[in-house]
């Protein structure tokens, strides 16, 4: 078993440079949370793409009642080394595996009976899905409670994947200047 959790390294960087996004992005994440306290309260979080784990920490810490599903392919052609044992080892390091599941599912067909969240999460997962991500998009939302929020990190080449959402949900905010990221990265929070 590891020392420390090991949640990957982004394309084009070094394990060091991953890191440094990584500590950027959970503060940029946690101000998300923050735009959202008060209008639900989060019970149930869905990490959609959640790879080995690193979105499902940052937000089981800041939402300490909360249960987190992540789902993912594990394994995918983005993140070849994860697995779901390497996820579940990553949240008993954090001391928060009793509260953070994992489900092997596409998120174009993702089938869950009975279940719904307040908060749904998402970091560099929709942009790899090509034109197929409006129909995972739809199939996402579908789970979210009313009310609930969608909290999605991802590069916007265009406008249309902020259009297609705000078709479906209301736009409440944008996080932009993310340093360690690329200028059409930014994190975009929807409400149900």
């Amino acid at each position: 078993m590891q020392a420390s959790p090991y949640y990957g390294t982004y394309h084009h960087t070094t394990p060091k440079q991953s890191e440094s996004t990584r500590s950027e992005l959970k503060s940029k994440f946690e101000n998300a949370f923050e735009k959202i306290k008060g209008k639900v309260t989060v019970n149930n979080i869905m990490d959609a793409g959640c790879g080995l784990g690193f979105l499902c920490a940052v937000s089981a810490k800041y939402f300490p009642a909360a249960s987190v599903l992540g789902i993912d392919l594990f394994g995918s052609e983005s993140l070849p080394e994860g697995s779901i044992t390497l996820a579940r080892q990553n949240m008993e390091m954090e001391h928060i595996a009793e509260r953070v599941r994992f489900l092997e599912s596409d998120l174009k067909t993702l089938d869950l009976k009975d279940v719904e969240f307040e908060l749904i999460i998402s970091n560099l997962v929709f942009h790899n899905l090509g034109k197929s991500r409006f129909q995972a998009y739809k199939n996402v939302i579908k789970f979210l409670k009313p009310q609930g929020a969608f909290i999605l990190g991802d590069f916007f080449m265009d406008s249309r994947d902020k259009k297609f959402l705000s078709d479906l949900l209301n736009f409440e905010g944008e996080i932009t200047e993310i340093h360690h990221m690329p200028m059409n990265y930014s994190i975009v929070i929807f409400r149900k």
